[in-house]
């Protein structure tokens, strides 16, 4: 028979196996797009961006430098909207978002986040 203390131990087993394994996230912060890109593979919408200044802190596999969100993101849309606008405009405020991920493409580090401004996340 089960004790309390053992249904303790279980339950914050199973807490922590149910946990987000999502990777930290990275911010790129005071940035330029320098070039922005959207094509489709395999009936996935790609958005690529590329910015100004230091990529060193990037994700081991973004090997291009790029960062990449596809359509299967529920922000996609509103993502591309704002990259659009912040690349039209020559926005310098731009900051990104990122997963330590190359899921959307290869050789991109995925993004879930942009925003221009001086507002604050």
């Amino acid at each position: 028979m089960l004790t309390n203390r053992t249904c303790c131990y279980f339950v914050f087993l199973l807490a922590l196996l149910l946990l987000p394994t999502e990777v930290t996230a990275q911010y790129f912060r005071d940035r330029t797009l320098t070039g922005v890109g959207v094509f489709e593979t395999g009936g996935i919408s790609v958005l690529l961006i590329d910015i100004s200044g230091d990529k060193t802190q990037m994700a081991a596999c973004a090997t291009t430098g790029r960062f990449a969100i596809d359509s299967r993101s529920a922000a996609y849309k509103d993502i591309v909207a704002l990259v659009m606008t912040a690349y039209a405009r020559g926005e310098k405020q731009v900051e990104i978002n990122a997963r330590e991920t190359c899921h959307s493409w290869g050789n991109a580090q995925d993004f879930f986040g942009i925003k221009f401004g001086s507002m604050p996340w």
